[in-house]
């Protein structure tokens, strides 16, 4: 009772709902500018493809509304979508957040009302979206209000109740979990032994007739030229993660395979289907199940508090690949969030991570992050692809099954390798690297090491 307690009342880090919020706003106003204005008056005009009275008809039913009269001129159309527009535009920013959710909210509903016949699931799961920020405290982190409120002097925590985020999280898991069930209703049992149909996607046939469809397929041409079955393993995984989402998403262990899945799945779907705005929609949710601490990290504080968050990236400063990957991790760091430390200065690396030894350090790269968390190699560069905008797209790939045991096999080889492929411009860096070729550093490598530096140290101006 006490963690179901928690679980709906516990406060928790706002920044995961400031995502959502960016999110959904973003899309609203994309597609109300892209879409919506250059089609409004065939869309919802009085001679568009939704006459006033099948308008009229249709929320003619307690349970559909629309702020739209039925006979709305094109200058009432317009000016709405432009209203539409700005209240998506204040709620991007965070200013007069809860009273621009609600303007968007309704507008939004309201046109979709008008014409029922171009919405898809994207539009319907966008409209929930809006809905729940209403409900939300969304303004509570990187938020023009929370720049007024400071200035009026009210405290800023960044800590708000979580109950609306719990809505949030559970509608993705139904809706990924029912997803799945209707797409096994098509299956029935009987028809294995009487050889019958199995439906598209237990017969793994659902992917490739996706991708080969003739009025959302993008590259319909290409695909038709291969077997259907090359896709079925990619039809029933699918099936599958949909099924198991929830599970997947509520044990900490399987989170990021599950969201990584689906980041691939959906930009999969937009790179081969017209299907709008509905795979960004859909992902925008992914932000509520996104650790606040990695958020934080990436805007480099955490709301409410003026610490800035940096990560330590200790390195080998007396290899030549070492620097190399420093410096363009450096010039990959537009936001300013790294700082780099040489594993030779013992005092410091001891203060900062005093569980990871000198020969751990020789081995391969370690991050530290704001956390006090700590990770080496592959899992270290994957700690890091967040702070570095130019990674962000692949930064869910790393998460997928398999990438971790790959890359983690890839940097060893390289880092234990690295002397092969060094160019040293001194002595000490090649009786350095030497000292390293492949072998399994125990005390006395760690002795020779130690010594080298020494004299390393000691040869420099001004020793």
């Amino acid at each position: 009772m006490t963690n179901l307690l928690h679980f709906w009342y516990k406060p928790v880090r706002a920044e995961p709902m400031a995502a959502f919020r960016a999110s959904i706003a973003v899309i609203v106003l994309l597609d109300t500018l892209v879409s919506l204005i250059p089609n409004a008056t065939d869309w919802f005009g009085v001679r568009g493809a939704f006459s006033p009275s099948q308008f009229e008809g249709w929320v003619s039913s307690w349970s559909r509304w629309s702020v739209l009269p039925p006979d709305a001129g094109d200058g009432v159309i317009y000016a709405l979508l432009a209203l539409m527009a700005l209240c998506a535009l204040l709620v991007m920013v965070g200013a007069l957040t809860r009273v621009a959710c609600v303007g968007m909210w309704v507008l939004l509903v309201s046109f979709q009302v008008r014409n029922p016949h171009i919405l898809n699931a994207g539009d319907i799961l966008l409209r929930c979206g809006a809905f729940y920020l209403m409900l939300m405290p969304a303004s509570a982190a990187w938020s023009v209000d929370n720049l007024l409120r400071r200035r009026l002097g009210w405290r800023v925590s960044g800590w708000v109740a979580p109950w609306s985020l719990r809505l949030v999280q559970i509608q993705i898991c139904l809706l990924y979990l029912f997803t799945g069930i209707e797409k096994l209703s098509s299956f029935d049992p009987e028809s294995l032994s009487e050889g019958g149909y199995l439906g598209d996607w237990v017969s793994g046939w659902a992917v490739y007739k996706a991708l080969v469809h003739a009025t959302i397929a993008r590259w319909g041409m290409v695909f038709e030229q291969l077997p259907w079955w090359l896709f079925a393993p990619a039809t029933w995984a699918t099936l599958a993660w949909e099924l198991t989402f929830p599970a997947l998403v509520i044990w900490k262990r399987t989170r990021w395979y599950a969201l990584a899945f689906g980041f691939a799945v959906h930009i999969g779907i937009f790179l081969t289907m017209e299907v709008t705005h509905f795979s960004f929609t859909t992902l925008s949710y992914y932000w509520v199940f996104v650790p606040a601490a990695v958020l934080m990290d990436v805007a480099g504080k955490q709301t409410g508090s003026e610490v800035k968050r940096r990560y330590v990236v200790f390195y080998d400063g007396m290899c030549p690949i070492c620097k190399k990957s420093k410096r363009t991790l450096e010039r990959l760091d537009w936001l300013g969030r790294l700082t780099f430390a040489d594993i030779h200065d013992r005092r410091y690396a001891d203060a900062e991570l005093p569980d990871v030894s000198y020969a751990d350090m020789l081995r391969e790269m370690w991050v530290k992050r704001p956390d006090g968390s700590h990770f080496g190699g592959f899992k270290a560069f994957r700690a890091m692809a967040p702070m570095l905008p130019l990674c962000w797209l692949i930064v869910p790939l790393l998460w997928l099954p398999g990438v971790a045991w790959v890359g983690t096999r890839i940097y060893r080889f390289i880092a234990r390798n690295r002397f092969k492929y060094a160019k040293c411009d001194d002595e000490f860096c090649s009786l350095h690297l030497k000292l390293l070729a492949g072998k399994e550093i125990d005390d006395e490598i760690i002795r020779q090491v130690v010594e080298l530096h020494g004299k390393y140290r000691a040869a420099q101006p001004g020793a």
